[in-house]
């Protein structure tokens, strides 16, 4: 086994991890990145398709508004982003019934709608009394904490169509369903990226921009200058600690250092053996955290014909399994359109075939583009929750109850072990804005300690 020292280390080398190295890289200090991986970027995944020559990112892809840090990123190494598109009618499809309509909120009949929008007022409303650096410290914490979003939506949204819609729009955010998170973790996370409205939206939203070469290309850039600091395919199993140092064990390495930043999944955590073991509450929040369950389906095609017939692209709909697509054709470039599975349904649909799941995907293409659906290119999809190193996605969500019992321990040090990653961010928690904002707060506080 090879022995080495150093002053910092940090375990994962996603935008979290290669963020705090960025900061002490800065700041001239000495540090190694220790990476399961065989390369770099964590759920940020660019891969080239060869039957089209397309890049297309198979994990996190959009930047948007207010994302200030990885938009600093964007124009320090000047790499070149567009707009997704959201131009043309948007199809709804509920009930057997098929409608267009533009911007955020489908179509459906009047008395659902004003259901839907008191709904999503009165969250964004709940979601601003939120502390985000202290979710558990307001006075309703608690209570919000103790109900999942399932209850809250069963007794106050009152038409089923509203209901659907709020379950789609849920699941497009969370990838998990309803009953597996708290209202409270709901309204926090709502707020952390402004509001639900911003966190579903295209122009001026969530989702408004993207990567003519990926998002793996940009960390690409950002870790450069120390790429000889990170080491890759080492797999983290066991962090030991004292008053003065930490030792922190691969298969093949033992490094030696004076802190170290953990930037992986909380519930990846508990895969490493810490001596001494740590604190019951931090141990407890670590079991409490799992991931969503995300898939991502995209169909490339010469072109995107369905915009010729005025159609975005952009498709919500109660056909289980795929609920909600974008298009993600680049300027002037192939057609891609992108159909997201989510929670349980991406559990069950992973389980078919490739050839199945193809032949799904299509199938629901062609019922709203017509048999031009059927002449495309390639198809590929990628399921996170099969990701040795990441367990799921987008993010490790905080069960009910888990808030108000155990959140104090999120972002607190353990002894000279402190933590980052986009769960422990205060703004776009979940987001590549947010991993990057973990990973400097972390970096600054071993720099200051």
């Amino acid at each position: 086994m090879k022995i080495l020292e150093t002053d910092f280390i940090i375990i994962g080398a996603g935008y979290a991890g290669i963020a705090a190295a960025s900061k002490l890289h800065q700041a001239n200090k000495n540090f190694i990145v220790l990476e399961a991986r065989d390369r770099i970027g964590g759920r940020v995944n660019t891969q080239k398709i060869e039957n089209s020559g397309e890049t297309i990112d198979v994990g996190a892809q959009w930047i948007g508004p207010t994302q200030n840090l990885i938009w600093e990123w964007v124009r320090k190494h000047q790499v070149e982003v567009f707009d997704c598109y959201d131009e043309g009618k948007n199809i709804y499809h509920y009930n057997g019934k098929t409608k267009t309509y533009k911007g955020t909120i489908p179509k459906m009949n009047p008395i659902a709608l004003i259901d839907l929008g008191i709904a999503m007022e009165r969250l964004n409303k709940m979601s601003k009394k939120i502390n985000l650096e202290a979710p558990w410290s307001i006075s309703d914490a608690e209570k919000w904490d103790g109900e999942t979003m399932e209850t809250w939506i069963n007794k106050n949204i009152k038409t089923k169509a509203a209901r659907v819609a709020m379950h789609i729009g849920l699941e497009t955010v969370f990838a998990c369903q309803a009953s597996e998170i708290s209202l409270l973790h709901f309204l926090f996370y709502c707020h952390s990226g402004k509001d639900l409205d911003t966190l579903l939206g295209v122009t001026n939203g969530a989702q408004q921009a993207l990567f003519i070469e990926g998002t793996q290309n940009l960390i690409t850039h950002e870790a450069h200058a120390f790429k000889e600091n990170i080491q890759l395919n080492q797999v983290v199993k066991y962090i030991s600690q004292d008053k003065e140092k930490v030792i922190v064990k691969t298969d093949s390495l033992e490094v030696y250092a004076r802190k170290v930043i953990v930037a992986i999944p909380p519930a990846l955590c508990q895969k490493i053996t810490f001596h001494p073991a740590l604190s019951q509450r931090k141990s407890q929040l670590f079991q409490r955290m799992p991931m969503g369950a995300a898939m991502k389906c995209f169909v490339i095609y010469d072109s995107p014909f369905w915009r010729k017939d005025g159609f975005s692209g952009q498709i919500v709909s109660d056909k289980a399994p795929l609920h909600v697509s974008f298009d993600c054709s680049k300027p002037n470039g192939k057609g891609i359109i992108l159909f997201f599975v989510e929670g349980k349904n991406a559990r069950d649909f992973i389980e078919l075939s490739l050839n199945e799941r193809k032949e799904k995907v299509i199938s629901i293409l062609q019922s709203f583009y017509g048999n031009e659906a059927f002449n495309f290119i390639d198809y590929i999809d990628k399921c996170w929750t099969e990701e040795e190193f990441s367990g799921g996605c987008y993010a490790g969500n905080f069960t009910p109850g888990s808030w108000t019992q155990f959140g104090k321990a999120l972002r607190t040090p353990e002894g000279n072990i402190h933590w980052a990653g986009t769960e422990t961010a205060t703004h776009w928690c979940g987001y590549m804005d947010g991993a990057i904002s973990s990973g400097y707060r972390a970096a600054e506080e071993i720099l200051n300690s």
